[in-house]
């Protein structure tokens, strides 16, 4: 990919979609069975603790804006361990493909098409993320413009229309268990976030920089906010209508809520939309992840074409899935363990340390050097 043929609200409406694309569905699930009626506290929580980590990455980033997240580690942590951690994010980003595909598999398998084989659905998507893949991220990015609104107003249709088989019972007395299942909560909810800086870390070096406008930060804050005010409209619609005990048992709580809408007996089966522009974001999502690890990948080893090695990752992708998961319940077990602890590391605790060691690399460095430094990023920004 070349620089500056993105712009930096492409790269955040790409982000929404990748947090959302497997959130929507096992989100509320994960939530509620923690916190109950209370999940949606959890939402608002975790949004709260992801903003300033989102704008930590971003301060990260504009002290290297020219930089990618390899050369940023080579820098900061030294070429060995620089490349060990980068290994460690070509892998995470590798495995998130996969863990999105095993999901898209799941949720067609056990409730669009229980007699189709899981391995010929993921034949068949893996076939157009490699078409994806190899033409690289510009077309997939530019095309979740359009996508990424039109499942933000999805989703408002169908919390709209499921309105009338909500009552507020459900979701009350509000922390009845006290606060410690809410911050367990949040947790997930954070952790979901986190995905958020991942896809500026690699992205953010292909950003147009002419274009790169003031309150950059502001503006991913306000990403963070906005896909918490999708993740606490879904918490509380599904949690309304199918109380904390029910929705703590269902594996898609929000696709079962589009199912229930019945509107005169004649506007039907919205469900149909709902995972029309589900499975679009997954794609993308997917698409996305995989495409990451690939450039990461290049960058380690110093590949300067990447369609060299899109095949042999997505074969990988093709066997992944089923080699990391074993059924639902594992996947959900890995969701609800693994997953967090792994988009916390790398998507909040990595770029804060980086920030303090870069932060501490320019203290010890000549005046003069630090005003030229200074003044380059102030010209960026601008």
């Amino acid at each position: 990919m070349e620089k500056g043929n993105l712009v930096a609200g492409e790269i955040f409406f790409a982000s929404i979609s990748v947090v959302l694309a497997s959130a929507v569905l096992f989100l509320p699930f994960l939530m509620a069975k923690t916190a109950l009626q209370d999940a949606w506290i959890s939402v608002l929580v975790g949004t709260a603790v992801a903003v300033p980590f989102v704008m930590i990455s971003i301060s990260l980033l504009l002290k290297f804006p020219e930089k990618s997240i390899i050369e940023i580690l080579d820098e900061l942590l030294g070429s060995i361990a620089g490349r060990i951690v980068g290994v460690v994010y070509a892998v995470t980003f590798l495995l998130s493909s996969a863990l999105i595909t095993r999901q898209l598999e799941e949720f067609m398998v056990i409730s669009l098409m229980p007699e189709t084989p899981a391995i010929a659905i993921r034949v068949l998507f893996m076939i157009v993320v490699y078409m994806g893949i190899y033409e690289g991220a510009l077309p997939i990015v530019r095309t979740n413009v359009y996508v990424m609104p039109v499942g933000f107003i999805v989703i408002c249709l169908v919390i709209l229309l499921a309105t009338p088989s909500m009552t507020v019972e459900n979701i009350t007395p509000v922390l009845e268990g006290g606060m410690m299942p809410v911050l367990e909560a949040a947790f997930l909810g954070f952790a979901w976030l986190c995905q958020i800086p991942l896809v500026l870390l690699v992205f953010f070096k292909y950003l147009n920089k002419d274009k790169l406008k003031p309150m950059l930060k502001y503006k991913g804050a306000l990403t963070v906010v906005a896909v918490g005010v999708a993740l606490l409209l879904g918490a509380l619609s599904t949690m309304a209508i199918f109380g904390p005990q029910q929705t703590s048992t269902m594996y898609y709580p929000s696709f079962n809520m589009a199912r229930i809408i019945s509107i005169g007996g004649f506007l039907e089966h919205i469900e149909v939309i709902f995972v029309g522009v589900w499975i679009a974001a997954a794609y993308i999502a997917t698409t996305l992840f995989g495409f990451m690890a690939i450039i990461t990948i290049t960058q380690i080893i110093g590949i300067g074409d990447y369609k060299k090695i899109v095949l042999p990752t997505t074969a990988a992708l093709l066997v992944l899935p089923g080699f990391i998961i074993r059924d639902v319940s594992h996947l959900i077990f890995v969701l609800d363990s693994y997953f967090p602890i792994t988009m916390i590391a790398l998507g909040a605790a990595v770029p804060l340390i980086l920030l303090l060691l870069a932060a501490a690399k320019k203290s010890g460095q000549p005046e003069d050097e630090q005003k030229t430094e200074t003044s380059e990023q102030s010209a960026t920004a601008e």
